[in-house]
């Protein structure tokens, strides 16, 4: 049975962003000791990590609200394309800078 979780708290998106990273490096650890080296758990990790780093990066941020809108007014981005832009938010392209391929970049 789960733990109760009601006690989790975050009053801040810098808070949220720990908890995420926190979560993020625990799926980290037992994937390594328990979890076989699941890709998919690593995935997963990862996903946990990036949406606490780019909720805190962009919350506040102008163009971020006004491509998602909010309670009172429509976004730039349709509904159904929310999750792709959170992707490219998320898993931005590789750079020579960031220490990816760039020519793995190159031929997406």
């Amino acid at each position: 049975m789960p733990k109760d979780l009601t006690g989790l708290d975050f009053k801040s998106k810098e808070e949220f962003r720990e908890i995420c990273q926190h979560l993020g490096a625990r799926m980290h650890y037992l994937n390594r000791v328990s979890m076989g080296e699941s890709a998919f758990a690593f995935a997963m990790a990862e996903l946990l990590q990036n949406a606490g780093r780019v909720f805190d990066e962009h919350y506040d941020d102008k163009d971020t609200k006004a491509a998602f809108g909010d309670g009172y007014t429509v976004g730039t981005i349709a509904r159904e394309d929310r999750a792709v832009a959170l992707h490219a938010l998320m898993y931005p392209p590789k750079t020579e800078a960031s220490g990816g391929d760039i020519e793995e970049t190159k031929a997406r």
